[in-house]
């Protein structure tokens, strides 16, 4: 990461109009009006949408405050456009709001952000961003389903712990996205071989469609989606898919034709570029990933 982050090869990469051309096919727009135009063409076509702000860790007060402040304003246009109304959601980053700053500051911002984002209709879901800062990030989530018991929260399944997470999170109408996560370390916190991961994986699926919430699957494999989908079947309940953007659109269009609920994950911001190698870095398997559907587009 900290080769591909190199000032001077982030700025050479960053200028290829290969790799601008690219990142168009995963990130929504370097602005909010082109994020906003994406999302609601998605809207149209019957998927559900996530905005997610490409903004790097606040590092003083006034960006968080930044940060907070154009997320609102998100928020809001979202709220004012008829055609979003219940299908809009963001994504947050509580390091972006201040969290490597000080707990308090992302707690009273995601705070704000709830309770606009209630006011307008406009679900919220909190990202977990990495086990270095997740028990901080926890915690505050906790706190704001208090008050804003709507607010979603993600378990990632190469965590050691993620069963546990289900059985203790798991309560009517609470909101969970399930993702793989990150199983590249450290192997104190996540395990480590994809076999692992995966049989996690479906066993925390299993574990929450038995349960009471609201179920959210962020996956693209198709075992996980053909399992998301026989488990819908035999339990009789629904599942929400999820996506990112530019990942097996016809897949996600399959998924809205046969009657199920399908989200995009709408990345926007001008650091693209950080956010695509993360992805890279984190799941070299990602590779693959992107350049399969930029050839099948499937």
């Amino acid at each position: 990461m900290r080769l591909a982050m190199d000032p001077t090869i982030a700025q050479q990469v960053s200028r290829s109009r290969l790799a601008r051309e690219i990142a168009t096919t995963y990130v929504a727009g370097e602005d909010v009006e082109t994020a906003i135009g994406k999302a609601a063409d998605q809207v149209l076509k019957g998927l559900e949408v996530s905005l997610h702000p490409l903004d790097p860790d606040a590092v003083d007060v006034a960006q968080a405050r930044r940060v907070t402040a154009g997320l609102c304003t998100v928020i809001e246009k979202l709220g004012s456009n008829p055609a979003f109304n219940g299908h809009s959601e963001v994504s947050i980053s509580l390091a972006a709001l201040g969290l490597r700053v000080d707990d308090g500051l992302a707690r009273d911002n995601a705070r704000q952000i709830c309770h606009i984002a209630r006011d307008n209709h406009v679900a919220v879901t909190v990202d977990d961003e990495g086990p270095d800062i997740h028990d901080q990030s926890h915690r505050i989530v906790m706190e704001l389903l208090d008050d804003y018991d709507s607010t979603g929260i993600v378990i990632q399944a190469a965590r050691h712990d993620s069963l546990t997470q289900v059985r203790e999170l798991a309560a009517p109408g609470r909101r969970i996205r399930l993702c793989k996560g990150s199983y590249t370390g450290p192997r104190s916190v996540t395990l480590i071989r994809p076999h692992d991961v995966d049989l996690r994986m479906a066993a925390c699926l299993r574990a929450l469609m038995v349960g009471p919430s609201t179920v959210m699957l962020a996956s693209h494999d198709p075992v996980f989606v053909a399992l998301g989908e026989q488990l819908m079947a035999s339990l009789n309940r629904p599942l929400e898919f999820q996506m990112l953007q530019g990942i097996r659109p016809l897949e996600q269009r399959r998924l809205v034709d046969v009657g199920h609920q399908m989200r995009v994950y709408l990345p926007y911001g001008h650091d693209w570029y950080r956010y695509c190698t993360r992805r890279i870095v984190e799941r070299p398997g990602n590779i693959w990933l992107f350049g399969r559907s930029l050839v099948e587009r499937r």
